[in-house]
């Protein structure tokens, strides 16, 4: 079944996007190297294993995987028979991985509403600013989830939704 789902994966994100989505780059963000292993760490959904080491993605590179990302997504959906959120309603975190010896983007996203700092909240709210501290949810379903890029194949592979097979 992953094979398949490669396939799928592998089909739709090397042709040029078609999808009517398009992200907005200010929903994204490169986290820094010294966060980006963090990342990896989810509670409720896979995650990259044996990364060996971090780099720091080009912009360049960002702007090609966000092109083909909403095509990705909704291939992904379509295979499974499910409805996603759409692809603009995502924020996504981005971190360089080496994992077993060759460079891949780990997008971790997750939906519009999480995240956001809150100074303004009562004291001992809950917040955080995801433009600096990785994003961490348990469960939360189809509204979370992490895909790893190969940025030289231009590939994604690995499609992981929280509590979702």
């Amino acid at each position: 079944m992953r094979s398949t789902a490669a396939l799928a994966l592998l089909i739709v994100s090397t042709a040029a996007a078609a999808s009517a989505y398009r992200l907005d780059p200010g929903d994204g963000v490169v986290l820094p190297e010294n966060v980006a292993k963090e990342a990896v760490h989810q509670c409720s959904r896979g995650a990259p294993e044996n990364v060996t080491g971090t780099w720091l993605p080009k912009s360049s590179q960002i702007a090609e995987l966000e092109s083909r990302l909403p095509a990705a997504l909704e291939a992904i959906a379509f295979q499974r028979g499910s409805e996603y959120a759409q692809p603009a309603d995502f924020r996504r975190q981005y971190t360089g991985l080496l994992v077993q010896g060759r460079k891949m983007i780990y997008v971790n996203a997750f939906t519009r509403e999480s995240g956001d700092p809150n100074p303004n909240g009562p004291p001992g709210a809950w917040h955080f600013d995801w433009r600096r501290q990785v994003v961490v949810v348990c469960d939360g379903g189809p509204s979370f989830f992490g895909v790893e890029y190969d940025p030289i194949r231009r590939t994604f592979s690995h499609f992981e939704f929280n509590g979702f097979p």
